[in-house]
């Protein structure tokens, strides 16, 4: 290890060991006036010679300099704090002729100046540095950088601009490998820079500094240059590992040389050290249930907390995404990870890895125990599966079962009226009926069968080859108590302890080291594609009229909101609807569908519908006017009904002694009392409104749905529930996918040149956020039994009151959470 640091150390103070005699002062070193190539200066030194290219975040982290000067450190250091796009820099020099030490302190800031919607690759920045105590009688430096392609980048700085004489500068940067796609194009740098300023009282422009840069492998830089009117040389020499880098700066005239060694712990992470990595496996840790929204679990005024183990599944397909293009990640081992929120969320993010995949990685699985839906989903895309020996595989299949609570409400005294558009529309089933219709059991059986299908094929796919049995066989074999039987079936590939991932990880991939966070690295790219910003609002939960927090209900007048600021934001190009909900109101849902259609007709932005779990009834008539829908094959959808669910009281009020009276004017003032029966009026005024309903809810689905007659809308309709790839057979989607196929077709129909960018219009950018673990360890089985009775009972508290004031609902009788698998 010591040999190592010897010989790094003699790498950096080569150049000037090689020059025996020093005669340029190394007092008046100024780093910000050295000959580096201000057009794409990338190091520690940045804020000094070009602030402007803080922006592009290169230069972030720690640093320390020292001169170096006759084979000897000198009283002549700096210290540099760059933080993002500003920066602070202390320089300490003792000069001992004048027997005296000086402090020299900098603070700079740069940045792009526009949004890349706008105006890309444009950057400004100043920096302002003062000598001991007196600010005032400090100097700026004005600095500005465009980068117009790949090939190019062009600086600009102006020195002290308030004064008297100020100083200009230009700079040109050229990459010749910039449109070679076998080599990188960072690999070479040419460089000239010139500057112009005020000499013997006129300004004239000086010869200029001829300068390049080489990167020949990753890690190992070579920058030199010659400035033809001082006649004096410029290099510098860095070795870059992880987040360090080692170098050294200096100047040379003639014989005469001044380093400046320098280490720079930096912010974001080098490209493996000559191109030589070590494979590792990135250890995904997905604790918390993985949702369409990541919606705060409390708001306290501007104070929104989240709770710090559930994660978006954009913000998991983000970290594969990084992951796929970490050139030192070979493969992801994912250990219990949490179950998605839904099987569509489920086949998004198996999409997502399957796109991982591709790159020619590994994903290996292990578990303690196995739900049926943690095995489909892992089948599908591991490599290996790995089970406790004491685990076990819930693989049987699915199932809905529904309670029913006609008898009980009878007991009771309660009646229960009924009014739906269609006999598929059971939504308030379970309140008005002894048990599960006929029409219900056709419905359910057609969309389990949809959906058994696609987790046939799913297994299959991925695992099919290494079943002893036939997938159907293999499931009606299941449960498997026995890790053992598990791997007779050729569920898994192994039966092991946690402590010895390591070990069957080496033997079986060849390598084990894991990494539990994914490097950020430093990004060579000079020029980025103007963008187009595509509005995302997510649509999740009930909906209800009113005010309510995104992510927990589709409140009107939240959502109308959302939709009309992104619809009026000109920086919007359209708007992609995220819809995760089985409906509710249906005057909160046409609200929804018109500031929608006023997007698309006013402001001429195309809408397109992206479909999570669940898109049906209220959710798909929210959805029908879209330009686009698309669904997960296994979303619910459709549902196209009305229903409006009454409670009448009489007999339960007569059992309990209680007695009513009314005056009235006005035949039907008393119009929906629960207190006596209804009459046959008041049912017939019901009817007709959910009938009235029901046509309007057709008439919309007609007039989004242009491949659509309106006699081939409602022959789909009537109440019926889809999966995706039925509703898409139906004409009632476009295409099937998540959000990124959502964006392939808003692409296509924005015709944008640029690159799309989401950007979430939901979240507001207001008030504070904080991430919280809410730490369940250590709960009883009886409080985990308290607590799902709390939550089904505060469920059943929320849709009361969600919809009591509601006459006419559009609701889907289930979500993909009521099917067990």
């Amino acid at each position: 290890m010591k040999g190592r640091i010897w010989y790094i150390a003699f790498l950096l103070l080569l150049p000037g060991l090689l020059l025996a005699d020093n005669n340029i002062s190394w007092e008046a070193i100024n780093l910000g006036e050295m000959d580096f190539p201000r057009a794409s200066v990338d190091n520690l030194f940045t804020p000094l010679v070009n602030p402007s290219l803080l922006g592009t975040g290169h230069s972030g982290g720690l640093g320390w300099a020292h001169t170096f000067s006759d084979e000897a450190f000198r009283n002549h250091y700096w210290f540099f704090a760059n933080l993002g796009d500003f920066s602070y820099s202390y320089e300490y020099n003792r000069d001992p002729i004048l027997d005296k030490s000086f402090n020299y302190h900098t603070l700079a800031t740069g940045g792009e100046l526009f949004p890349r919607h706008i105006f890309p690759n444009l950057y400004g920045g100043l920096n302002y540095r003062w000598k001991n105590n007196k600010f005032d009688e400090g100097a700026f430096r004005t600095a500005f950088t465009y980068r117009p392609n790949a090939l190019a980048s062009l600086a600009f700085n102006w020195d002290n601009p308030y004064k008297d004489s100020p100083a200009y500068h230009g700079s040109v940067a050229l990459r010749p490998f910039a449109f070679v796609p076998s080599i990188k194009d960072y690999r070479l740098e040419l460089s000239a820079d010139i500057d112009y300023n005020k000499k013997d009282g006129e300004y004239k422009f000086n010869e200029p500094v001829i300068g390049l840069n080489t990167q020949i492998v990753d890690g190992i830089k070579l920058g030199a240059s010659y400035n033809l009117d001082t006649e004096t040389a410029w290099l510098n020499f860095s070795l870059n590992i992880g987040n360090v880098s080692l170098g050294s700066t200096g100047i040379v005239k003639s014989d005469n040389y001044v380093a400046v060694p320098y280490i720079h712990l930096t912010e974001k992470s080098f490209p493996p050290f000559l191109g030589i990595k070590d494979k590792k496996w990135y250890s995904m840790k997905l604790e918390g249930p993985i949702q369409t929204y990541k919606s705060p679990k409390f708001v306290i005024n501007k104070l929104k907390i989240y709770e710090s183990k559930i994660q978006s599944i954009e913000e998991v397909k983000d970290l594969l995404k990084q992951a796929k293009e970490d050139p030192a990640i070979e493969g992801i081992l994912l250990q219990n990870p949490a179950s998605t929120g839904s099987f569509a969320l489920q086949q998004e993010f198996t999409d997502a890895i399957k796109d991982f995949k591709e790159s020619g990685k590994k994903v290996v699985f292990y578990y303690d125990n196995m739900s049926g839906g943690n095995y489909i989903f892992a089948s599908s895309v591991a490599d290996a599966i790995y089970l406790n020996p004491m685990g076990m595989i819930d693989l049987r299949g699915i199932s809905i079962t529904s309670p029913y609570f006609k008898e009980l409400l009878d007991n009771l005294g309660i009646d229960v009226l009924n009014f739906r558009s269609h006999k598929y529309k059971d939504a308030g089933n379970m309140f008005s009926e002894p048990e599960m219709t006929e029409a219900e059991r056709e419905a359910y059986d057609s969309l389990l069968q949809s959906i058994y299908d696609q987790i046939i094929a799913t297994i299959q796919e991925g695992r099919g080859a290494k079943l002893k049995f036939s997938v159907e066989e293999t499931i009606d074999n299941g449960p498997y108590f026995e890790a053992q039987d598990a791997l007779n079936a050729g569920l898994i590939d192994g039966i092991i302890f946690a402590d010895e991932i390591n070990s069957v990880l080496k033997k079986q991939f060849g390598f084990n080291a894991q990494e539990k966070t994914l490097a950020e690295y430093v990004d060579y790219t000079w020029s980025y594609p103007k963008e187009t910003p595509i509005a995302v609002i997510y649509a999740c939960g009930n909906i209800v009229m009113g005010k309510g927090t995104p992510g927990t209900k589709i409140a009107s007048q939240t959502t109308v909101d959302l939709i009309r600021k992104a619809r009026q934001d000109p920086k919007y190009k359209g708007i992609i609807l995220r819809v995760d909900s089985g409906g509710g109101s249906a005057q909160a849902s046409d609200m929804i569908l018109r500031e929608l259609q006023l997007a698309q007709t006013v402001n001429k932005k195309p809408v397109v519908v992206s479909m999570s779990g669940t898109a049906a009834s209220g959710g798909y008539y929210i959805s029908c006017g879209a330009d686009r829908i698309i669904a997960e094959p296994s979303t619910i959808t459709g549902s196209i009904g009305v229903v409006g669910l009454v409670f009448t009281f009489p007999r339960l009020y007569d059992k309990i002694g209680i007695n009513w009276s009314t005056v009235k004017k006005g035949e039907h003032a008393d119009f929906g009392a629960t207190y006596r029966d209804w009459t046959d009026e008041e049912k017939q005024l019901m009817t007709k409104t959910i009938e009235s309903t029901y046509d309007r809810f057709v008439d919309k689905v007609d007039e989004g749905r242009k491949n659509l007659t309106r006699e081939q809308v409602d022959a789909v309709a009537q109440g019926r529930v889809w999966t995706g790839t039925q509703a898409k057979e139906n004409g009632l989607i476009d295409d099937l996918g998540g959000l990124d196929k959502a964006l392939e077709h808003m692409q296509e129909l924005t015709k944008a040149k640029g690159k799309l960018v989401l950007e979430d219009a939901t979240t507001s950018k207001s008030g504070f956020s904080m991430n919280l673990n809410f730490n369940l360890n250590g709960i009883t089985t009886n409080n985990i039994i308290l607590e799902s009775m709390v939550n089904d009972y505060k469920a059943l508290y929320d849709w009361w009151n969600d919809y009591q004031k509601e006459s006419v609902l559009m609701l889907c009788p289930l979500s993909l959470k009521d099917i067990e698998f």
